[in-house]
């Protein structure tokens, strides 16, 4: 009576201990898992804006570099057009000499001179035009005191002699002898200073904005203002945008956009040493689209992972805790012999139960866990590295092995059930399933220094049965032959026919054979015959009760003839209503391994 209490609480504590156990590796388990998943969607954000932002700078160079060619463009001709003042004084007529000397393109851009008096002199435009007076714009009164040097790029205004917003680049002329002569003053349109936005998708809120060194806006091109007018004069400085922007410099932000407040990372870039700055801002929403997708997916992955986690630890704990009550039960009534032996055969019945319920509670999350590790391998939520590649394919093998198991112990309790059907064929080769059965243990056979042999009588019948089954009895048979024999044993698989009339399939071993007890132990479920904690060779001890089962699901039998140090005998016989007359086949008999 005091051994079994004392049993009794050593079961206890065991309990006690294991329960807190699973709950740190649940836990372990569940922080690795939403730390990986964390790091995988960070990674995959910055990838995105490191993409973006290679896109956008490709833009800005373009931009960049067609904002430059009509720059020089518009200074080569500012500096013939002053070398022709030069030497032709007041009476040089721009619009005579440009329609001569093809040097400005209509529609793109229209050239003025502007005399030191501001009033206009002569231009590109068509006649007749009044004489306007310029002296109070910027952009000529910056050359009254000959201090500014090269071109002079203004703020996009109203031209007075154009009926939209125009930006106007100036610059003096002096005479050889330093009289000043006047100002060049050329206008260009700001739909006419690049054409990239016509070629390129920059999305439905993406931007492209030609702005000063002061930071005000001269041209912003976007879906809504494809002529580059909406927004000029805005000042585009604060946030993280530089104050100075050097010659030849570039850079970025992210920040939402002065005109309408939308999210965007900006690329910009300064125009040579001229006082003009590009900048193409990508919508950030667009282009983190992808990644904020795949952290989604990742996260419902994981979600569900922890949700299938916490159920199987759940579950866990819940029948180690049922199953330590009821051991401490079942010891406590230890001393009632027919209470026990009532006691033993419900605890069978309920562990038939528990095992079909456990395996199909298992197999469930385990396809699920196969299926997500294939998904991921398939790079269906995102392209993995190596590294990650190798810990889907062991979380993909290891469940494919404990579902090997699951099935097997599935199988079983349907047995025992009652609800195992069979699939049956009516023409069933024998040695075609015996040669396939050889195949598959001979590589085990040769590693462990095994002779493999296969004999099968002549003019063999076929036979009617479920191929499948009858497969996974041999492969049985033969996988515990081959691992419980010593190297430089044999195993040998027979087929014959029956004094009944019906076919015999015998394994034959040079193993450390068993004794009749033994034998009773091996063919029970789970029963090991080297039962003990150091035992030499795995496995679940399901693979001789199921082979049985299966072999009295086909009417047959199967019986195990043994010897201690002498070898076993397994045979598997099959009834006279499973053979199909006049189906004999040739004599198959040779050696595998």
């Amino acid at each position: 009576m005091l051994s079994a209490i004392v049993s009794t609480n050593s079961r206890s504590r065991s309990a006690r201990t294991i329960v807190p156990t699973i709950l740190i590796a649940f836990g372990i388990l569940v922080v690795a898992m939403w730390t990986a998943v964390g790091f995988s969607v960070v990674t995959a954000r910055q990838h995105a804006l490191d993409d973006a932002h290679a896109e956008g700078r490709n833009l800005m160079i373009a931009f960049r570099e067609e904002v430059a060619t009509i720059l020089r463009g518009v200074e080569a001709q500012s500096n013939l057009i002053a070398e022709r003042m030069r030497s032709e004084g007041d009476g040089f007529d721009l619009h005579a000499w440009a329609e001569t000397n093809v040097l400005i393109s209509p529609g793109m851009a229209h050239a003025s001179i502007i005399g030191p008096d501001g009033n206009l002199r002569s231009t590109t435009f068509d006649p007749p035009f009044t004489s306007t007076y310029f002296g109070d714009r910027p952009h000529f009164r910056i050359h009254l005191d000959g201090k500014f040097p090269g071109l002079f790029i203004g703020q996009t205004v109203l031209g007075r002699l154009t009926p939209g917003p125009i930006l106007p680049i100036s610059r003096r002329v002096d005479a050889a002898d330093g009289t000043f002569l006047g100002v060049i003053d050329i206008l260009v349109t700001p739909s006419a200073l690049t054409t990239l936005h016509k070629f390129i998708d920059l999305g439905q809120h993406g931007v492209m904005t030609l702005s000063g060194t002061d930071n005000l806006i001269r041209a912003r091109f976007a879906a809504d203002s494809p002529d580059g007018s909406k927004g000029i004069g805005v000042s585009m400085a604060g946030g993280d945008r530089p104050t100075v922007i050097k010659e030849n410099a570039e850079g970025s932000f992210t920040r939402p956009g002065r005109i309408d407040g939308i999210s965007r990372l900006f690329v910009y870039g300064r125009v040579g040493s001229y006082p003009l700055v590009v900048t193409v801002g990508l919508d950030l929403d667009h282009e983190l689209a992808a990644s904020h997708s795949y952290a989604a997916t990742m996260i419902i992955i994981a979600f569900g992972a922890t949700l299938l986690l916490t159920g199987l630890a759940a579950y866990l704990i819940r029948e180690i805790r049922s199953r330590a009550a009821q051991e401490v039960k079942l010891q406590a009534t230890n001393i009632d012999l027919t209470a026990t032996t009532e006691r033993a055969e419900t605890a069978n019945r309920a562990k038939s139960q528990f095992l079909a319920n456990m395996s199909h509670e298992l197999r469930t999350p385990l396809n699920a866990i196969i299926g997500f590790s294939e998904m991921l391998t398939a790079g269906i939520p995102g392209r993995l590295n190596p590294k990650q590649q190798g810990y889907v394919a062991n979380i993909r093998e290891g469940g494919g092995f404990l579902l090997r198991v699951i099935n097997d112990v599935l199988d079983l309790a349907q047995v025992d059930a009652g609800k195992l059907q069979l699939h049956e064929e009516q023409d069933i080769d024998l040695a075609r399933i015996a040669a396939a059965c050889i195949a598959l243990v001979e590589e085990q056979a040769i590693a462990g220094g095994l002779r493999l042999s296969l004999e099968i009588e002549d003019r063999m019948p076929r036979v009617i049965a479920d191929a499948t089954r009858l497969s996974e009895i041999v492969l049985n048979l033969l996988s515990n032959a081959v691992k419980f024999t010593n190297p430089s044993g044999s195993v040998s698989l027979a087929i014959r026919h029956a004094e009944n009339g019906g076919v015999v399939l015998e394994v034959r071993d040079t193993g450390p054979g068993m004794t009749a007890p033994e034998i009773e132990v091996a063919l029970q479920p789970f029963g090991q015959v080297d039962g003990g904690l150091a035992r030499r060779h795995n496995g679940t001890g399901l693979g001789l009760p199921l082979a049985r089962e299966l072999a009295e699901l086909h009417g047959g039998s199967l019986n195990i003839a043994s010897e201690k140090g002498r070898g076993t005998t397994v045979t598997v016989t099959l009834p006279a209503t499973r053979v199909l007359a006049d189906t004999a086949a040739s004599v198959v008999v040779g050696q595998a391994a």
